[in-house]
């Protein structure tokens, strides 16, 4: 590409990230939704009391679930404990009550992810407020199979894992998967708590036919809005065989090793009420090779990406606007969700060269927006991204993105959602495809090659059959997709705009946790080559 051709292409690129940065700024600084009530009122009044009420799995109270099968589940399941639950709410007796406090609790604890709805209350009584907490676990052992499908791939697993274990909110995991690429044994140990502090921690060792991955991380991390300061470790390394796609397949494969690791401190800096910065300095040290490269059909040599050994300082300055909306509705039924309003930012810049034991002079950078609206039913979503690296003054791997959805809330309504990503030098391990994975339903995963992309998803949903067996929902969906891209490497583009259209089942699966939302579809591409399934636990939007 020639010079001129290529400063053309960053040029576009950046105006156009630039322009969603603006636009996400300014249409992300009004809400209608009206504010839960937390008890605003009783701010600045002792907290004399706190009840923990803790709700197992099911109800049995209800007669559609007061039956064997339901108590035995309850039995089964140890509900969260409640010296668990006190370690988590930012608050205790002989504190002053703070509605924000209590709001910004509940978060905390539905991202847990077992804990779901989460009810926070505050009342007046003698010498000062009487604070409610009522949890509701959901189900968190699994034992049994897994299965996944995307058009011509499936994987399949057999799993234990319990995400809080003994009601202490540690995952113990033992998990054998299978897919197209490799068969791993994954073993992972996670705690929130550490010694009953707000460290956390995480052990993960993968065993894989084609290499391991082993993780290890201990934090201190931003517990709260208002929390001062976070610290942290984290070191990874990995070897696999990594693989490029076309038509569905893979076509280049070779060895790729890495080793990471970080440490940094943060701190949250001075700033008007209603919004909080964040500063975080860190040590940074990435070696990625690559081995052995070529094309999976006859052998031939393939270029092999350029090898990395970055080494020095970065720091990350983060934005976080403190309006956050609870919904429902909106990617499932029934479970409490978190929407931060936002206009929210992060920005992160890192420098590498040889004296600090690098490979040659690098300044890496990554940032994102995020702003949400929320106007009637209606939530209007927005992101923006931004990350690359300047080689010896030389943009390298540089990929920006936008993407805006529009979503109806409740039980029936549309979702609309349009995302474009560009690059420009992309690293040579890496593509930017279309398929049923990411959002062009009617073909298989990583059918169309390209280095830009772009998709478009309209669809309507309705809630058809609320808990059945009081295990889930179940709603159908409609749907019309879009999708192109450009600049292949190994593969075809979609030459042109290319569409599918397709039917499917939605299943909310919040009492479970094992995910919220199960995707059950059928899409029909436009070129009449048949249809293609998808069978997954993750939502589109």
């Amino acid at each position: 590409m020639p010079d001129a051709c290529r400063r053309l292409h960053v040029s576009r690129t950046l105006r156009i990230v630039a322009w969603a940065v603006v636009l996400l700024l300014g249409v992300g600084t009004i809400s209608t939704a009206e504010e839960r009530s937390l008890g605003k009122e009783l701010d600045g009044l002792p907290i004399v009391e706190m009840v923990f009420i803790r709700n197992n799995v099911f109800d049995t109270t209800k007669p559609e679930s007061d039956s064997w099968p339901y108590r035995a589940a309850n039995a089964i399941h140890i509900v969260s404990r409640e010296r668990f639950l006190r370690s988590v709410v930012l608050f205790e007796e002989g504190d002053l009550f703070a509605a924000n406090d209590a709001a910004e609790s509940e978060r905390i604890l539905r991202s847990l992810g077992f804990i779901n709805p989460v009810y926070i209350t505050a009342e007046r009584c003698e010498g000062g407020v009487r604070v409610t907490i009522d949890t509701h676990d959901q189900w968190t052992l699994e034992v049994g199979g897994q299965f996944g499908l995307f058009g011509n791939r499936s994987k399949f697993g057999i799993v234990f894992a319990e995400t809080n274990f003994l009601g202490w909110g540690r995952t113990v995991e033992v998990e054998y998967k299978s897919d197209q690429e490799r068969t791993t044994w994954n073993y992972l140990y996670g705690d929130p708590a550490l010694f009953g502090t707000r460290w956390r921690g995480r052990l993960i060792h993968r065993d894989a036919s084609d290499g391991y991955t082993d993780e290890v991380l201990v934090e201190l991390p931003f517990f709260a809005l208002a929390s001062r300061r976070a610290y942290g470790g984290e070191w990874k390394r990995n070897q696999q065989i990594a693989h490029l796609y076309a038509d569905g397949e893979s076509v280049v494969e070779g060895q790729q090793e890495s080793e990471t690791w970080r440490a940094w401190a943060g701190f949250r800096l001075p700033g008007r009420e209603g919004v909080t910065h964040r500063l975080t300095f860190g040590l940074q040290q990435q070696q990625v090779e690559f081995s052995n490269w070529s094309w999976s059909e006859d052998g031939a040599n393939y270029q092999q990406p350029e090898s990395r050994y970055i080494r020095g300082p970065y720091v990350e300055f983060e934005r976080i606007v403190e309006r956050f909306e609870v919904l429902k509705g909106f990617r499932a039924w029934s479970a409490q969700e978190d929407v931060e309003m936002g206009p929210n930012y992060r920005v992160g810049v890192g420098y590498s060269r040889p004296g600090f034991g690098g490979d040659i002079e690098r300044m890496l950078f990554d940032g994102e927006v995020r702003a949400r609206r929320l106007s009637g039913q209606w939530l209007m979503l927005g992101d923006v991204w931004l990350s690359g690296r300047l080689d010896e003054r030389k943009a390298r791997n540089v990929v920006g993105g936008v993407q805006f959805a529009l979503s109806q809330l409740g039980t029936r309504g549309w979702q609309f959602r349009v995302l474009y990503e560009d690059s420009y030098q992309l690293d040579r391990e890496l593509q930017l495809t279309l398929g049923a994975d990411n959002g062009l339903r009617g073909w298989n995963p990583d059918t169309f090659d390209g280095t830009r992309r772009a998709v478009a998803n309209l669809q309507w949903r309705t809630l058809v059959k609320r808990d059945f067996l009081q295990l889930f929902s179940i709603g159908a969906v409609v749907f019309v997709d879009a999708g192109q891209t450009w600049g292949a490497r190994v593969g075809r583009t979609t030459d042109g705009v290319r569409a599918d259209a397709g039917i499917g089942l939605l299943l909310d699966l919040t009492s479970l946790s094992l995910s919220k939302l199960a995707r059950v579809e059928v899409a029909f591409p436009d070129d009449g080559s048949g249809y293609v399934v998808t069978v997954t636990g993750s939502a589109l939007f």
